[in-house]
């Protein structure tokens, strides 16, 4: 959604910087009073998380609270964790962050961005070390591990059709994050905090609650962990918590 990035306004593609000037004082206080408005309708929604009953070869996935955009963290399966932000292209990539910039990214978002970092294990805990910037909030949610590598295939496999049309790959420094042009349509509809709970859905969780902000409460359960897959098939199909 609207990402965790409120730094410099600059294009780091092109070297450009957008003046103050160029906004009109009335103009930016219009944009900045919408914008905190939906910020504070945020800050009142969340979206409970039940992590399915039967979670087969536990995995550890990680879903981060940046305040207004939120994303999962998940087992890149080469010893360090991958994490995805979708947003704005302008406004996540570039850094055109004004408030006229976020207003317009939720509203008329003319490109979508697809962002990427890879974080190291934590060898004591084998926790992802998380780098700047850093979540506000960090919960677990222990989900199936072929389910879990579905959803890194889906998004890596995503980012790499990407790459392959556009040929470029933009760094923001300002998030560790690699961005790539992307063909999904970026709104306050379908936003980072709509990835997050999609990803989240495909790993068997059921959430309850309007998504759309980074709100996300994972519920804690009683789950049972299955080792073998083999020893699940014979249970027949895996159950998603029941929200009742």
């Amino acid at each position: 959604m609207r990402s965790d990035i409120i730094f410099e306004c600059r294009d780091v593609s092109a070297g450009g910087v957008v003046s103050a000037g160029h906004i009109s004082h009335g103009w930016r206080s219009m944009y900045k009073w919408i914008v905190l408005s939906l910020l504070a309708l945020g800050a009142t929604g969340c979206v409970s998380v039940y992590p399915q009953k039967v979670a087969v070869v536990p995995t550890d996935v990680y879903v981060t609270d940046y305040g207004i955009h939120s994303s999962v963290i998940i087992p890149n399966g080469d010893g360090r964790y991958v994490e995805y932000a979708f947003g704005d292209w302008n406004y996540a990539a570039l850094n055109h962050d004004w408030p006229n910039d976020a207003f317009g990214a939720l509203v008329i978002s003319f490109q979508s961005g697809l962002g990427r970092r890879f974080l190291e294990t934590n060898p004591a805990d084998l926790k992802p070390v998380l780098m700047h910037p850093e979540p506000e909030r960090v919960q677990v949610v222990h989900a199936s591990r072929e389910a879990v590598e579905g959803v890194r295939n889906e998004l890596d496999e995503r980012y790499r059709r990407d790459l392959t049309k556009t040929k470029k790959v933009v760094h923001n420094p300002e998030n560790n994050m690699d961005f790539v042009r992307d063909d999904e349509h970026y709104s306050f509809y379908n936003n980072c905090n709509d990835l997050t709970a999609r990803c989240l859905r495909k790993m068997g969780c059921e959430l309850v609650g309007v998504v759309g902000f980074s709100k996300f409460h994972v519920v804690p359960i009683r789950q049972q962990f299955v080792e073998e897959p083999a020893l699940a098939s014979q249970r027949g199909s895996m159950p998603t918590a029941n929200a009742n």
